[in-house]
């Protein structure tokens, strides 16, 4: 429960803010969106406060001075993830927390989209899924985007408290192809059984500084 007057900082949270639903009474807390597109930016509504910086650089934040820091299929367009989350501890307050929602580079989709030429991927996706145009537009990286590595890497840079929730659904990106997304299907159900979790799909990380 945030407190009234506390500072949420949306990384990634261009157009909009993803996680504005989840607040508690938005006149309560203060909505920050970081994010590296200008343009991105200039469509966001719902932030009280916009700032265009890295999170892999500097965010425009003094020491301490944040309580939330959250994003949305952000990190893995990351180049340098260990950065941003040194960064990202920097500017919490103690007892601050911070909630990624990320895709696991091991999964399917993912290593697709690390095979293929970006601009090949963001193609085909966008034809096969219209509602990811403006949406899936940046390079991914990947960079350490799986369990262990993410766990470790948010401990490191003085996080408390790190717990890495794992989920497995991915046959949606394969519906249009029934044969494979049939196989999909299975190699996910399989997966999660086996609990297979640099395999995952997608990851949920919370962290505590």
């Amino acid at each position: 429960m945030l407190e009234p007057g506390s500072t949420v900082v949306d990384v990634g949270g261009g157009r909009t803010c993803s996680f504005a639903d989840e607040l508690n009474d938005l006149k309560r807390v203060h909505v920050v969106a970081v994010d590296v597109s200008p343009d991105e930016l200039a469509a966001n509504t719902i932030a009280d406060a916009t700032y265009v910086a890295d999170v892999a650089d500097q965010l425009p934040f003094a020491d301490a001075e944040t309580d939330l820091v959250v994003s949305r299929t952000v990190l893995e367009h990351v180049e340098n993830v260990e950065r941003a989350a040194h960064e990202m501890q920097r500017v919490l307050r103690p007892g601050g927390k911070s909630i990624h929602l990320l895709p696991c580079r091991y999964a399917l989709f993912a290593l697709v989209a690390r095979v293929l030429p970006f601009w090949l991927a963001k193609s085909v996706l966008h034809r096969l899924f219209p509602d990811s145009r403006g949406v899936v537009e940046f390079d991914v990286y990947y960079d350490r985007c799986h369990p262990a590595a993410i766990e470790r890497l948010f401990r490191e840079a003085g996080f408390q408290d790190v717990q890495v929730e794992c989920t497995w659904d991915q046959a949606a990106y394969f519906q249009a192809f029934f044969p494979v997304f049939l196989l999909v299907l299975i190699y996910q159900r399989l997966t999660e059984a086996l609990q297979l979790r640099v395999l995952a799909s997608y990851l949920i990380v919370r962290a505590q500084r």
